[in-house]
């Protein structure tokens, strides 16, 4: 595997949604390709950080005493 074909597959890596085989192809190419490995780094830490911000149940305290004191026809806009 080449750089080239490891960045095509690298999303599809980090989401876990390759065969066992491509795993394998990508994890080898990986361990013997630091630039490779640090673009996966990169992807898997932005993954980690959207899934914490943005997968919340409630929205953060400090938002909402924000929109709270918005004129309530701000709100509906």
């Amino acid at each position: 595997m080449n750089c080239n074909e490891c960045g095509d597959q690298l999303n599809a890596y980090v989401d876990r949604e390759l065969t066992a085989g491509e795993l394998g192809e990508v994890q080898r190419h990986l361990d013997d390709c630091p630039p490779c490995l640090q673009v996966f780094e990169l992807q898997a830490g932005l993954k980690r950080l959207v899934r914490k911000e943005c997968c919340q149940d409630e929205a953060p305290a400090r938002l909402r005493a924000w929109v709270r004191k918005l004129p309530a026809e701000e709100r509906r806009a």
